[in-house]
């Protein structure tokens, strides 16, 4: 038994359920019973038996035969009409006939609404059909069982009460269903409206697409086939009922007293008697959230106003009063404009920022044009809606009044928000902005340290340059800032904070600096705390990273600061992806694409995710389409940062395909890049273990010595744990790369290893256990090999990762004492090589790849071929095909 309310998808399940059963050869009879329905005898069981023939039936009595004939209106009464009994019996007999040829299902959706006699043959039926091939699949609408369900009971029924839809859920439905995708916050208040019934939402959706974008503060569309399957149409109700349900839908969570002062005391009493209302303690709340908003959508701009005005005279709460007045209101007014301006400032204060949106835009909206508080008001709502991640708005709002702001302060802060809209995608092209609005603070102290704040901010977090000046300006900057005021402070703490924390430096004071400056909730995108968090991540404290990533993340969520969300679900993201959680970063890319808020993010910060997601899953294909995706982007937008993780991302698929020279020409780069500008924490871009192990393949032992050493180095200064930890893999893998044997070396991989697993750094722990499985096999250690190698298949296995775990086997397959091969049949070691030479490499390519000699790449390949029956490269591609395809 399937239950659920109208629209909930119960039928939906109802009906995989019928195909499921007929995949499973079962002979599927289906009713679906309607109310208008209900009072025609035996509708169900005509439906029922519409695909049973005469034929099939003649083996039933003939009496049960005819009376069920009559029932199913196939066969005239003769005389007087037949028992209810002798159709009950005509059908048990007909479904045990039926079961004769295979098991049947008997499917009713909507039981609610089965005739009674359909339902008493039914039940009469299922007593005694239990020890048969027969079952039952029924749906629906909650309330009191009929006796058939009673009597299903006797077989142990099963029950699955469908509930709503999650969030999640409800985004991916209206996506695949309508191709429509929400902004976080709005999603949330359609989810809430229509509580997660999927029909509802998805009817909501589609009014939406014929309405268009919505914005902040927008009300939820109610179309008319909602309100029928709810069984209230709004516009039926008595008028007190309807100002009722307005008065609810125009001021949420309301006193029943100050309702009841509006629309009266027996107007709440008929609500609650009529199932519209729900009075919870002191407080009213509709029966169902989309009786407030149909209610509102069916109401006049005069009736709404006059109850705005109503609602303003009784509530208690100061904001709430401004903002009905202000509903009341259509003329400008400045005193009111004033009152809501302060409303507002206190709403972004407190850190919800939609509702400073909806006060800032009344305030604006009410204040005169040529009032000197205009431009203020102006410029506090494009903040707001900035704030609010509107950026598409607040450049609609901006772009036409540019040109008349008053030169000086005033220009200096719209130019700076305009640097943050949506029209500015280039690194360069953000920093002339930030160029022009310093031009334009020559008598504001404050807003040039701000201004200087954003330029350290993208010279760090984008461009990624020059760090130990960013950092000098933004300390040279703090004491002006300090002075201007705490909003100037703490736009300059967490440019600091960028600068420092990417030299090198704990910022947990500036943390604590940020937080004392000011009481107000602080804009989670533009914090320190943020860069804090990030911070962990790069020293690999994955637990206290996760933990303080998620707590943000919810509390951006909750603000409603949609750029702020969807920065830390990337650094969550950034997390997974370095700690192997492969499925988890999977995740929350897949919600990436499907979301609104990665719009928000204009770098190439997804498909450098993609790739580095491909690279430690071990899918050098995919990697390289992402990657070349991400440098585009990023050399188009003169950013650096995507540029370098990209190259990352690269130079660990190169080793993955055992390609040390293209590893290390990769990531070469990316070292000297961030030596050269100060990036001075070795865990922003960790590069450090993959150019160490390729360069130390190729024979270029200095060079990893040398990166090691400053690895060290910066490591031991900032008692950094990812460092600590890879510069001791780093060294001992450079010792194994040497004959003879390192035990001492080995030893310290191992111990890096463990080092990594206890940091939750599951990839890095993976892969120093390749690299010392592959050491210990050149060596000829073969037990420890083999030990060490079938640990970093499991290790891989368990992350996700199937193309390191592939590669990790092959390397297995190479270690002594493996299975008698068929004559003919490659070697691990010859397959590898003719592999490696199939794909155009040299000689020397493959001995350096495979930490061979020369010589030894010749002999393979001289008896690979004949084994393969060829006598030059120019055969071994498609040899090799032939060969797979008949393996």
């Amino acid at each position: 038994m399937i239950t659920g309310g109208a629209g909930i998808g119960k039928t939906t399940l109802w009906e995989a359920g019928i195909d499921r059963a007929r995949e499973l050869g079962y002979r599927v009879l289906v009713a679906r019973p309607s109310s208008a329905e209900a009072r025609l005898s035996f509708a169900a069981l005509i439906d029922l038996f519409e695909t049973v023939d005469a034929e099939t039936l003649a083996t039933v009595a003939a009496p049960q035969r005819s009376a069920l004939e009559v029932a199913l209106l196939r066969a005239q009464p003769t005389g007087i009409a037949p028992e209810p009994h002798a159709i009950s019996l005509g059908l048990l007999n007909g479904l045990r006939m039926l079961a004769t040829g295979g098991p049947v299902l008997i499917a009713v959706d909507d039981v609610q609404w089965l005739d009674p006699p359909s339902a008493d043959a039914l039940a009469f039926a299922a007593r005694r059909v239990k020890d048969q091939p027969v079952a039952f699949l029924l749906a629906r609408r909650p309330g009191s069982a009929i006796a058939l369900e009673q009597t299903l009971r006797l077989w142990e029924l099963k029950r699955l009460d469908v509930g709503p839809l999650g969030f999640a859920a409800s985004r991916r439905l209206l996506s695949d269903r309508l191709g429509l995708v929400l902004p976080r916050q709005y999603l949330r208040r359609v989810v809430q409206a229509t509580l997660g019934n999927p029909l509802f939402v998805l009817e909501v959706g589609r009014a939406v697409l014929d309405r268009g974008a919505p914005q902040v503060g927008d009300d939820i569309p109610v179309p008319a086939g909602v309100e029928e399957l709810l069984d209230t149409r709004v516009g039926r109700l008595a008028p007190a009922l309807r100002r009722l349900l307005l008065a609810v839908a125009l001021s949420a969570d309301l006193v029943v007293d100050e309702l009841a002062a509006v629309v009266g005391v027996q107007a709440v009493e008929d609500a609650v008697d009529a199932g519209l209302l729900v009075v919870d303690g002191t407080r009213a709340r509709p029966a169902h959230p989309l009786f407030a908003a149909a209610a509102k959508e069916r109401s006049r701009p005069s009736e709404r106003r006059g109850l705005h005005q109503a609602l303003a005279g009784v509530t208690a709460d100061r904001e709430l009063r401004a903002l009905h007045l202000a509903l009341a209101t259509e003329r400008p007014d400045p005193e009111l404009g004033a009152t809501l301006a302060a409303a507002a400032r206190e709403a972004s204060a407190r850190g919800d920022r939609h509702q400073a949106v909806l006060l800032a835009e009344h305030a604006l909206r009410l204040t005169p044009p040529g009032s000197a508080q205009r431009v203020e008001n102006l410029l506090a709502l494009a903040g707001d809606l900035e704030t609010a991640g509107e950026l598409g708005r607040m450049t609609e709002l901006l772009v036409p009044e540019l040109d008349s702001l008053p030169s000086g302060g005033a220009r200096a802060r719209a130019l700076l928000m305009f640097a943050e809209s949506d029209h500015i995608r280039a690194a360069d092209e953000y920093d002339r902005h930030l160029d022009l609005a310093l031009a334009e603070t020559a008598d504001e102290p404050g807003l040039r340290a701000q201004a200087l704040a954003a330029k350290v901010t993208n010279a760090a977090a984008a461009s990624v340059c020059r760090l130990a000046e960013a950092e000098s300006w933004a300390s040279e900057a703090l004491p002006g800032a300090r002075r201007a005021g705490p909003e100037a402070e703490r736009t300059v703490l967490y440019a600091l904070g960028w600068a420092s924390a990417m030299r090198g430096r704990s910022i947990d004071d500036l943390c604590e600096r940020f937080r004392a400056a000011s009481d107000a909730a602080f804009y989670i995108a533009h914090s320190p705390v943020r860069v804090a968090a990030q911070r962990l991540v790069w020293r690999g404290e994955v637990t206290r990273a996760r933990v303080e990533l998620t707590r943000l993340l919810a509390l951006a969520d909750e603000r409603g600061e949609p750029s702020s969300y969807a920065l830390q679900r990337l650094h969550l993201c950034e997390l997974e992806l370095r700690a192997g959680g492969f499925k988890e970063a999977s995740r929350l890319l897949d919600e990436w694409a499907e979301s609104s808020e990665g719009q928000l993010l204009n770098f190439p910060m997804y498909e450098r995710c993609r790739a580095l997601l491909a690279a430690g899953r071990g899918l050098a294909e995919d990697v390289e389409g992402w990657v070349d995706r991400a440098i585009a982007a990023a050399e188009r937008d003169a950013v650096r940062w995507d540029w370098l993780e990209a190259l990352r991302a690269r130079g660990i698929a190169a080793l993955l395909e055992q390609d040390p020279a293209r590893a290390a020409r990769t990531l070469r780069p990316v070292w000297e890049h961030t030596s050269r500008e100060g990036v001075d924490d070795p865990g922003v871009f960790p590069v450090a273990p993959e150019l160490v192990e390729g360069l130390a393949e190729l024979g270029e032992a200095d060079e990893a010595l040398e990166v090691t050493a400053r690895l060290q180095r910066l490591s031991d200064e900032q008692q950094h744990p990812w460092g600590l930890a890879t510069a001791r893999r780093c060294r001992a893998a450079i010792q194994l790369g040497a004959a003879p044997y390192d035990e001492q070396a080995a030893a310290a991989l191992v111990a890096a290893a463990e080092d990594y697993a206890r940091l939750g750094l599951r990839f890095d722990h993976a892969r120093s256990l390749l690299s010392l499985g592959r050491a210990q096999r050149r060596m000829k250690q073969w037990g420890a090999a083999r030990e060490s190698l079938r640990a970093a298949v499991a290790a891989f296995e368990e992350q996700g990762s199937s193309g390191w775990a592939r590669r990790a086997s092959s390397e297995l397959d190479r270690v002594g004492a493996r299975r008698p091969r068929r004559t003919g049949e490659l070697t691990a070691s010859e397959r590898e090589i003719v592999e490696l030479a199939a794909k155009g490499r040299s000689n020397k390519e493959i001995a350096q790849a495979l930490s061979i000699a020369v010589h030894t790449v010749e002999v393979h390949l001289s008896r690979a071929y004949a084994k393969l029956g060829i006598h030059s490269r120019a055969q071994l591609a498609e040899r090799l095909s032939v060969r797979a395809v008949g393996d």
